[in-house]
């Protein structure tokens, strides 16, 4: 018998050719795999850092008023001025509370899913404008697995850089789909508009989309053929989306300019020409992550960098980099478009969030590097690839670069992922990696005040020597004052806090309203009992939603003898208080103290209807029914008793 040789097989050829050319749709579900597998351990992550307030303890999340949902800012339940308008992000939260309420898992995999969809929309949309398979796979692989991008997967709000590049992408596919003109062809920009305008719903950096789409149209040579004011016309369509967004926008009070209720807009005040200097400093930093994306931490503060307009060396080294790349675009503009696009679509998709056009409450994120970092894995398959092309040594080191670098973004997100399992967790790993950001210990003081006081106030104070002006720790410190019975101390230094208070503030007011709230309780406990009252109101004008308003309010008025006012606020508690066990145990325990039995009975009966198993309803409802059953009851001798300042509190 004839011997057939090795590699003639059919199951060797189809293998061999599945590897050296796969096909589109293959190399897409490797890509999507790839992008799956890196995340698949934050499915056991909790909610961590801006998860806490945007989805836990948001009421708008809880019980959606859908049309609020739209007419409120994206931090609207905890303060006003932010300048954030994200309704389409916060409505899929909303969704998803209804369906897995606060299982976390749930929303990380739609986060993982989202990130997957953008590798493929990567890959799909550099195949349409006829960049090589190779290329294509390599830049949308780099970005499946960059470091940078952890924050934005990891952490589940990060969702609305992921929510706005999803529809970025779609917005870009309908607009290719429409090239060919004609009815049609509007229909299609039709669909790409309102794509658009759900990006920039999604995220507000999103509104850059069609000057980028314009720049790869223009690079493509879309204008050839007709002059680039006719061809730039049909872009019109996504101006006149931007008609309602800003309608919208005015409705939720939300502006285009930030207010910070503590601290201030870094940039502020600062020309155009020194904002520009500043920046090219810390652009250095930009630079460093969507190129090596490591180390990385969750907050980058003003302290970390040198914001004195002058030309040092970091601001050199930046405006250096930056001049090198817009040379770079300018010499590939016709041997290689692509890296002129890739050039073009960094400086498009970061001008928003870059602080040289509008000064932000902070100076950078890594978030804000999800759709930017496109540009940084163009320019990084480029050149491998054309290293690969080179042939000889280069060939060879290009390779093992490639797969090196792939080998350590994967590492790197995976092992960050774990830092993003809780709020503890990611805290620590900032003040591990930025000592020097007072930030860090803050933060992290203030997630401990009640499970290791003796630590949290270490690290407040910590704060405060590193930034003895550093408002929050002090506030968290007094608060910690107040839970040790120092209400004098606590006293003291929540004047002084106040004292700063800057006017006209937005509402609701953030910190300021609760330090208020501390700052009557304090006063009451010190026997103060008018001016504690006078800061109570102050407190609940200013954020009458807040749950630490309402307990610490409702207390004060209590002590003061005010009972109704008292129960009012415990009431709202039972609206706006996840904790339905705590908030109807709060409202009962006052109205059995005051005797009312029937009343309690009635709120038990209601709290345990909507928290079933909480031990403590159905403890204080025994005793009504005991009570009750007696038939004379012995009468009240005194005033009732006062929740002391060490009752559960929110």
């Amino acid at each position: 018998m004839t011997a057939v040789p090795f590699q003639t097989f059919s199951w060797w050829s189809r293998w061999h050719r599945s590897v050296v050319s796969p096909s589109p749709r293959r190399t897409v579900v490797l890509l999507i795999s790839l992008a799956v597998v890196v995340y698949l351990n934050t499915l056991g992550n909790a909610f961590a850092y801006d998860d806490v307030p945007i989805i836990v303890n948001n009421p708008n999340v809880h019980q959606p008023d859908w049309s609020a949902l739209w007419r409120r800012g994206y931090w609207s339940h905890v303060t006003g001025g932010g300048g954030n308008y994200r309704p389409l992000t916060v409505s899929t939260f909303a969704v998803e509370y209804q369906l897995w309420g606060e299982r976390p898992a749930g929303y990380h995999l739609v986060n993982i899913l989202l990130h997957a969809a953008n590798v493929a929309w990567l890959f799909y949309l550099l195949r349409r404008y006829r960049v090589a398979v190779g290329l294509a796979s390599l830049a949308a692989a780099l970005f499946a697995v960059h470091p940078v991008h952890t924050e934005a997967v990891a952490n589940i709000v990060g969702r609305a850089e992921l929510l706005g590049m999803f529809f970025g992408g779609l917005m870009w596919w309908a607009w290719l789909q429409g090239r060919e003109g004609g009815v049609k062809g509007w229909g299609w920009r039709v669909v790409s508009a309102t794509a658009y305008l759900a990006a920039v719903l999604s995220k507000e950096n999103m509104i850059v989309l069609p000057a980028a789409l314009f720049a790869g149209e223009w690079l493509a040579g879309r204008f050839r053929r007709r002059g680039a004011l006719e061809a730039s016309g049909p872009f019109v369509v996504f101006l006149a989306v931007l008609v309602p967004y800003f309608w919208l926008r005015m409705l939720a009070g939300e502006g285009m300019e930030q207010q910070v209720e503590t601290g201030h807009v870094p940039l502020a005040g600062r020309s155009l020409w020194e904002r520009c200097i500043i920046m090219a400093g810390v652009g250095v930093t930009w630079y460093r992550l969507v190129m090596f994306g490591y180390p990385l931490q969750m907050l980058y503060g003003i302290r970390e960098f040198d914001l004195t307009p002058t030309l040092q060396w970091r601001v050199l080294v930046g405006l250096a980099i930056t001049a090198g790349l817009l040379v770079l675009a300018l010499v590939c503009r016709r041997q290689s478009p692509l890296v002129t696009f890739a050039v073009a679509f960094w400086f498009v998709t970061l001008a928003v969030t870059s602080n040289v056009v509008l000064p932000l409450g902070t100076l950078l994120a890594e978030r804000w590097l999800y759709l930017p970092s496109v540009a940084a894995v163009l320019l990084v398959s480029v050149a491998v690839l054309r290293g690969v092309h080179t042939g000889g040594a280069l060939r060879l080191a290009a390779l093992v670069g490639m797969a090196g670098l792939l080998v350590f973004y994967s590492v790197v997100t995976v092992w960050r992922n774990r830092d993003w399992r809780n709020n503890v967790t990611l805290f620590e790993s900032l003040v591990a990696t930025a000592p020097n950001n007072p930030s860090g210990y803050m933060i992290l003081g203030h997630e401990l005040m009640t499970r290791d006081p003796v630590r949290a106030r270490q690290l407040l104070e910590a704060a405060l020597e590193l930034d003895p002006v550093f408002l929050s720790p002090q506030g968290s410190l007094a608060e910690l004052d107040l839970r040790e019975g120092k209400a004098a101390a606590a006293r003291d230094r929540l004047a002084a806090l106040l004292a700063q208070e800057p006017p006209n503030l937005p509402t609701p007011s953030g910190e300021w309203a609760d330090w208020h709230a501390l700052y009557a309780k304090a006063l009451a406990l010190t026997g103060d009992l008018p001016l504690a009252l006078e800061q109570a109101r102050i407190a609940l004008h200013q954020s009458p939603d807040s749950l630490k308003v309402l307990f610490e309010t409702s207390q004060v008025f209590l002590q003061a003898g005010q009972i109704e006012a008292a129960l009012a606020g415990f009431r709202q508690l039972t609206i706006h208080d996840r904790d339905h066990g705590r908030a109807y145990s709060n409202l009962a325990t006052v109205l059995i103290e005051l005797e009312r039995y029937a009343e309690a009975e009635a709120v038990l009966l209601e709290g345990l209807q909507r928290a079933p198993d909480a031990e403590a309803l159905q403890a204080r409802l025994n005793f009504i029914r005991q009570q009750r059953a007696r038939e004379t009851p012995a009468p009240a001798t005194g005033p009732p008793r006062r929740l002391s300042p060490s009752d559960t509190s929110p």
